[in-house]
């Protein structure tokens, strides 16, 4: 009885710390800088889960061609791995931003760096993830062109981090989405 007893109170003990967090958690920050993340990186597995064929990437390297002037193979290896790196790069942005809300790390070089090493393991996975995929690669060129892309984006928006509005409107947003959503009742 007293094993019982103990459960229901323990249980008790841990739902009033959850909901002591739930009450805590800055709802428009969640919004502004996680579901963004969150997101993408579902998008992200989500496509690199799809098989695509030969002829699907040559329709669709003919379509980015007419844009773009390239000649052969090499346009389609080397533009590839830019594609790599504008995804990682989009990436490494989302995942600062949602890292630096979240103070993981002292300070942004800490936090920059930790956003980087978060990018490179999801690409590492990513690539992993692709070894199971019918028709798809795994390639170490791809794994470098996303850690470059990672540091691009981290670097790109801790620089653009410097300029007084930006750093404002990337404050002050989640504030007034929090009234918007007319969550900060849950305050207390």
């Amino acid at each position: 009885m007293k094993e019982k007893a103990f459960s229901i109170i323990h249980l008790g003990e841990g739902l009033r710390w959850v909901l002591k967090m739930v009450k805590e958690i800055s709802w428009g920050g969640v919004v502004w800088y996680w579901v963004p993340l969150l997101t993408y990186a579902s998008a992200m597995f989500y496509l690199s889960s799809q098989p695509i064929q030969g002829q699907e990437i040559a329709v669709y390297l003919k379509a980015v061609k007419s844009f773009i002037y390239a000649e052969g193979t090499n346009f389609s290896i080397g533009f590839d791995k830019v594609f790599h790196v504008v995804e990682y790069a989009i990436f490494g942005i989302l995942t600062f931003r949602a890292f630096r809300y979240a103070r993981i790390g002292k300070s942004e070089v800490t936090i920059a760096l930790l956003s980087i090493m978060f990018v490179v393991i999801f690409g590492l996975t990513d690539e992993f993830h692709q070894w199971f995929t019918p028709l798809r690669n795994v390639e170490g060129w791809d794994l470098m062109a996303d850690a470059l892309g990672g540091t691009l984006g981290v670097s790109v928006w801790q620089g653009a981090l410097n300029i007084p509005v930006v750093r404002f409107l990337e404050e002050r947003i989640p504030l007034q989405l929090q009234v918007a959503l007319g969550i900060s009742a849950l305050k207390m």
